[in-house]
């Protein structure tokens, strides 16, 4: 458990200095990043940009959600590790986001995730 609590906590001080680099660039789109709450899964429609959506594993368990629109970045401040999936309905291919994990993912696109058991 010690790991978990360092992990997240790297990943708060990570999510703090990307909200504080961003909003000091003077772009109000970037001010307004969320660094995320502690035990959820956020994810940003864009990369840390735009609406986001936040899920605890005690609100969905390992049930697969489809997201109300795709998603395109992450930071994972739950203690659960979660698959993200390219299909809705948990098809296609997959994304492993492990707990504490904070990043863009690329060119890839989420629209749909469960967190493992």
């Amino acid at each position: 458990m010690p790991n978990l609590k360092r992990s997240l906590a790297s990943a708060a001080v990570a999510a703090s200095a990307v909200v504080l680099a961003l909003g000091l660039s003077g772009s109000p789109a970037f001010a307004a990043v969320d660094p995320g709450t502690p035990g959820y899964l956020t994810f940003w429609q864009g990369g840390f940009t735009g609406p986001t959506l936040e899920y605890s594993p005690s609100q969905v368990d390992t049930s697969c959600v489809t997201l109300p629109f795709s998603v395109q970045a992450d930071l994972n401040y739950s203690y659960r590790t979660a698959l993200v999936y390219d299909g809705t309905g948990c098809t296609g291919s997959t994304l492993t986001l492990p707990a504490g994990d904070l990043h863009s993912f690329g060119g890839f696109v989420g629209k749909s995730f469960r967190f493992a058991s």
